[in-house]
């Protein structure tokens, strides 16, 4: 009787654990569809980039329809832009199109965090270790972001363009391996190193800061995008490119 009540409590824990997993899926579905499509989003970043001084009218920013408030803000997160992404996202791929441009209208005082999340994708956590440890090994050299030597950015482009253009599922959790290769090879990073690396201090910090991501990302999907830890954008709300930027920059001034 025992065994079976164990046995019953983990299938309940399992079932509740595949339901998240979906319910994320299926809100990142929806967000992604009424925000920007992939023709969308490359038309928006060239014709931004064509034409700067594009007409764009300034507009007053409205809660409950640009942006929420969230009731529990994201820690250590002031003067700061967070997107919550998955690796095994379609629409986190399409935005990284254009999030460069984002990074770069910045103000020099406004960092940029990824935070990827774990609870999506058949290697979720094991994505979640390898950007953070590939963020912390950035950080101890001094690069950003915004800066192409990032190994950060060089395996999430990997990922990226395995997951949705080739469509590469790496046997759907069954082979950890070739996940692994996929991120790591892309940045230069060995697979022994990368366990070397996972139990130091700033990874461990950089994995437990992204669990409140979670909470952020149930809300309407990923990517989520986060200013000052409170202002959550809705991406339905998204415009262009353009109008990302400039919703960014009046929640900054808040």
């Amino acid at each position: 009787m025992k065994i079976f009540i164990k046995s019953f409590a983990q299938n309940v824990r399992d079932d509740f654990a595949s339901a998240i997993k979906a319910k994320i899926a299926v809100v990142s579905l929806l967000a992604g569809l009424l925000s920007l499509s992939v023709a969308y989003t490359q038309s928006v970043a060239q014709g931004t980039a064509q034409n700067p001084k594009s007409d764009f009218k300034r507009y007053e920013l409205k809660e409950g329809r640009d942006f929420i408030v969230l009731k529990e803000p994201l820690p250590n997160a002031q003067n700061s832009v967070i997107e919550i992404f998955s690796y095994a996202c379609p629409f986190c791929y399409r935005y990284s199109k254009i999030l460069p441009k984002v990074i770069e209208s910045l103000p020099k005082n406004v960092e940029f965090k990824p935070y990827h999340l774990e609870k999506m994708g058949d290697y979720g956590k094991v994505a979640s270790q390898v950007f953070a440890v590939l963020l912390d090994k950035d950080k101890k050299s001094n690069i950003t972001t915004k800066d192409s030597k990032s190994a950060f950015l060089k395996a999430q482009k990997a990922y990226f363009s395995e997951y949705n253009i080739k469509k590469e599922r790496w046997g759907q959790g069954k082979n950890l391996q070739a996940f692994l290769h996929t991120g790591l090879d892309a940045a230069g990073v060995k697979i022994e190193e990368f366990y070397a690396a996972l139990q130091e201090k700033g990874v461990q910090e950089i994995l437990r800061s992204w669990e409140a991501g979670y909470e952020v990302a149930i809300i309407q999907g990923v990517p989520a995008f986060v200013v000052n830890g409170k202002y959550l954008i809705y991406t339905k709300s998204i415009a262009s490119l353009k109008d990302l930027e400039y919703k960014i920059d009046e929640l900054l001034k808040k």
